[in-house]
């Protein structure tokens, strides 16, 4: 089902003389980990092989650090394309692209769809935009996919962290079409763009709408922007990890709340979690400054309502409308 790519990696260890390296795998693809590992070597008998079992939530979550540490000379990052320039040793990125088809869904669903369409995925089936848009655009649809920009390698690539490909085509569609499984970035393309967002899931065999879940989730960030309204205290959470890092933001997100004499304290962690946070209980509120991921998906886990950055603005009186946070 996934391609692992292993006949490269084992071309890129012998051609480097590589005598130790880590794996680093997501959480969806670890399960896979040891099997890789047997295969690689097989054919690398003498090789030692690492397994990072730390976090993996993406491109931005590199462990060469980790691996360096523990004497790697090189790191093999799973599941994401690019997004660091630089790492201690070398990381060679394996997108691991799925092979699922999207044409026998869409055959079924075409009436569900708008005549302007935006085409958005992640990386995983980023090979299969140019077979969906010629397949749409030869049943009447005018298609449109959005460039590579800041974080994103590839044409109509959205990340977690950055819609850039859907907002950058908005104005000339109806509604987007996301090709993949889930519904995070679906949901996250509907708030960036103000557009009305289908999934086409190749696991359910299904186009489905995130308008429903659209409203249902607006309406509960803004029950926690107003239980955060009147907050005196706050916790602004900066992250540490590399590709999650915005200490210059969270600074000057301090210096408006000491403008407006609200108190803050600043709070970096590894792994923003609600067991790392409850210990600063006490605090009237949270701005997460790190992945946005965090505040939504996981945000009623925490004790303290959890703000993006964002959504501060909206509570300082800075913005009126809704928006996503990204990077």
């Amino acid at each position: 089902m996934y391609n692992f790519e292993i006949d490269k990696i084992v071309e890129i260890i012998k051609k480097n003389n590589y005598r130790v390296v880590s794996l680093q795998f997501p959480e969806g693809l670890r399960d896979y980990s040891t099997s890789v590992v047997e295969k690689i070597e097989e054919k690398i008998p003498v090789l030692i092989t690492l397994i990072s079992s730390n976090s993996c939530y993406g491109a931005c979550d590199l462990a060469d650090e980790d691996a360096m540490n523990l004497g790697a000379e090189a790191l093999f990052h799973f599941g994401h394309a690019q997004l660091l320039k630089k790492s201690r040793i070398p990381v060679y990125y394996i997108e691991v692209r799925l092979p699922h088809s999207f044409i026998d869904v869409l055959e079924k669903n075409l009436d569900k769809l708008p005549e302007n369409l935006g085409l958005v995925t992640t990386v995983q089936h980023i090979q299969r935009v140019k077979e969906v848009k010629d397949y749409l655009e030869t049943h009447g649809f005018n298609v449109y996919t959005g460039r590579p920009e800041g974080r994103c390698k590839y044409e109509a690539q959205v990340l977690g962290c950055s819609f850039y490909a859907a907002k950058s085509i908005a104005s000339e569609v109806d509604a987007f079409l996301y090709m993949g499984s889930g519904d995070f970035h679906p949901l996250g393309v509907a708030l960036a763009t103000g557009k009305p967002c289908f999934a086409l899931d190749p696991l359910l065999r299904e186009i489905r709408s995130l308008e429903e879940k659209k409203e249902k989730f607006l309406k509960q960030r803004y029950a926690t922007i107003a239980k955060a309204k009147n907050a005196e205290s706050f916790g602004i959470i900066v992250g540490e990890k590399r590709g999650q890092r915005r200490l210059s933001l969270a600074l000057e997100i301090r210096r408006k709340l000491m403008a407006m004499n609200r108190k803050s304290f600043l709070i970096h962690a590894r792994e923003i979690t609600p067991e790392n946070i409850i210990y600063f209980r006490k605090l009237d509120a949270l701005v997460n400054t790190a992945c946005p991921r965090i505040v939504i998906e996981d945000s009623p886990g925490f004790y303290n309502p959890l703000l993006t950055p964002k959504e501060l603005e909206i509570i300082l009186g800075e913005r009126d409308s809704y928006e996503m946070d990204e990077f």
